[in-house]
């Protein structure tokens, strides 16, 4: 395990006894340091001491108030497939720190302009100067310097607020109370959840900001892709020995679906959020299939943009990308209706599930 895949499982509470303890204890006191730092860059912007930059065009951001994992990106390709179908000119800014989702959204996106990079401000003025009469900011609900005309606060079902700390304690990223500056949530990975738990969720965002719009979705995985672009349906997978490698924010919900797919998992090679593979992981993945006789390597879309680089081709024959949209299961009607807030246009109620992009 590494060094970051500890502290998270630390962040998640996953880990008792004293030595794990003393460590939540130095975690505690770093949080409440985060803490004050948060509180006073919101203290900023409330009093206008630090300013919001009101861009021309109409902005949409995506973002989630705990560490990754949420599904911001394939999300972020949903709605921008879904402007262009309504025949505006989306354009996607994104900060660019983690160069796979930056690669990724380039790939699922090949006919919308992708900004990267850590002035956000500077790449909107060039994409409204470019052409683009909408703009969507991923990972953007902490990047405050742009106003937006619809705030979407994406929430792990699964996790939901973790254990309720701050990083480095917990996993969120700001306190609850930020949760006021959204327009919606979308709550994600519902298909992991039970009723119950849904209902306990919307009455505990109902409580900390009423009336704010509640949308359910789960990750749907489309179809399966291989090396070359081919195209296969998810049914290959039913009944097959499977190795999972990945290194995403949820490699549990990753297992979850391709498990749900009839696949028999005898392998998992995790790695940390955004890792950057080397040769040496594709050698050992190798040799842990060939030992468990493994039919068929599946990777995330996140994952194989860096996989790729690499030399796979021992690998390949074996090698599945898992291509996915975001399914909305409840509360499309409130969804369609605060895009049309932004932007003029009947709405298209499909765009959710089409097949046309996925990640």
């Amino acid at each position: 395990m590494s060094f970051r895949q500890y502290m998270v499982s630390l962040m998640k509470d996953e880990y008792g006894g004293v030595p794990h303890v003393m460590v939540k204890g130095v975690l505690r006191l770093l949080s409440w340091i985060y803490s004050a730092a948060v509180k006073v860059v919101d203290l900023a912007y409330r009093s206008g001491l630090r300013r919001e930059h009101r861009i021309s065009v109409p902005v949409v951001s995506v973002g989630n108030i705990t560490l990754g994992g949420t599904g911001k990106t394939p999300f972020t390709v949903s709605l921008a497939d879904h402007f262009l179908a309504e025949g505006k000119k989306p354009a996607v800014l994104i900060r660019g720190y983690g160069n796979d989702e930056n690669r990724m959204l380039r790939d699922e996106l090949p006919d919308i302009p992708v900004y990267a990079g850590q002035d956000r401000v500077r790449n909107a003025f060039k994409a409204v100067n470019n052409g683009s009469d909408i703009l969507i900011l991923d990972d953007g609900f902490q990047h405050r310097r742009i106003a937006r005309d619809l705030n979407i606060l994406m929430l792990d079902g699964a996790c939901f607020f973790g254990n309720g700390s701050l990083l480095p304690r917990g996993l969120l990223r700001e306190p609850l109370s930020a949760m006021k500056r959204a327009d919606m949530f979308a709550l994600t990975k519902t298909d992991m959840i039970d009723d119950e738990r849904r209902r306990d969720m919307v009455k505990a965002l109902d409580r900390a900001v009423p009336g704010k719009p509640v949308v359910f979705t789960r990750h749907s995985p489309t179809f399966l892709s291989d090396a070359t672009g081919a195209a296969y349906e998810t049914g290959l997978l039913s009944g097959k020995k499977i190795c999972l490698v990945s290194g995403i924010a949820d490699p549990d919900y990753f297992a979850f679906l391709v498990r749900n797919l009839g696949a028999k998992i005898v392998a998992r090679r995790e790695y940390g959020d955004h890792y950057r593979y080397r040769q040496a992981d594709i050698e050992s993945v190798l040799a842990e299939c060939n030992g468990k006789d493994v039919e068929a390597i599946v990777v995330t879309r996140k994952d194989y943009v860096k996989i790729k680089d690499l030399d796979i081709s021992r690998i390949e024959e074996r090698l599945f990308v898992l291509n996915i949209v975001i399914e909305v299961l409840e509360g499309k009607e409130q969804l369609i209706a605060g895009l049309n807030s932004v932007v003029s246009g009947q709405g298209d109620q499909s765009f959710f599930t089409r097949d046309a992009h996925s990640v």
